[in-house]
């Protein structure tokens, strides 16, 4: 984010003054959008979070000290967290998913017709959602960004806030552990599935 401002403007829009804050606006509009356009890889997405930002940044104005960086890292933060707040969340909401998916649908494998996992019956859908719970956490939100959400490894990457061959490591051990727990007399059915554990 090539944005910087002088101390004294945030300084005036923190006490109020009207056309500082509009200042502030115009300055981080076009980097607040690129920036989370680059997180959340759709434009409506990125309009959404650009809006968020800027209610939270004229919400927490006051708030801010400089302490630890310049104001535009802190905008920076702002909206980083902001986008992977409504990743996290569409995560949970994807993984609760699993639940009803038998309840939902049973006769169809729509949501499961990847090639390497394949669901070929409604039980099948508790087993992969009870394997999940057992990943990592990094593992289990690649692997559901990637597989749920149809997200391409690049845009996890921004997501998570990581290299891509981090991504790339995280779904290859997440699809190990996947077959080694779908196989286990705990969690059923895992010769079904067909997870090939390649990257």
């Amino acid at each position: 984010m090539g944005v910087t401002v002088s101390p004294d403007l945030v300084r005036r829009a923190q006490t109020g003054d009207r056309q500082a804050l509009v200042r502030l606006v115009e300055t981080y509009q076009g980097a607040v959008y690129a920036l989370a356009l680059a997180v959340m890889h759709d434009r409506a997405d990125a309009a959404d979070m650009t809006q968020e930002t800027f209610v939270r940044l004229l919400r927490y104005l006051p708030t801010y000290r400089g302490d630890g960086g310049s104001f535009t890292s802190w905008v920076h933060r702002m909206t980083v967290n902001i986008c992977l707040d409504t990743l996290r969340r569409r995560q949970r909401s994807a993984t609760a998913a699993l639940e009803t998916v038998h309840e939902r649908e049973p006769a169809s494998a729509d949501v499961w017709e990847q090639p390497e996992w394949r669901i070929e019956s409604s039980e099948s859908a508790r087993e992969v959602h009870a394997a999940l719970g057992e990943l990592p956490a990094p593992q289990r939100q690649a692997l559901t960004l990637h597989y749920f959400e149809g997200r391409p490894y690049g845009e996890i990457a921004a997501s998570m806030g990581v290299p891509l061959n981090t991504v790339k490591s995280h779904m290859l051990r997440g699809k190990e552990r996947m077959a080694r727990l779908l196989d286990s007399p705990r969690i059923r059915g895992g010769r079904r599935f067909g997870i090939a554990a390649v990257a």
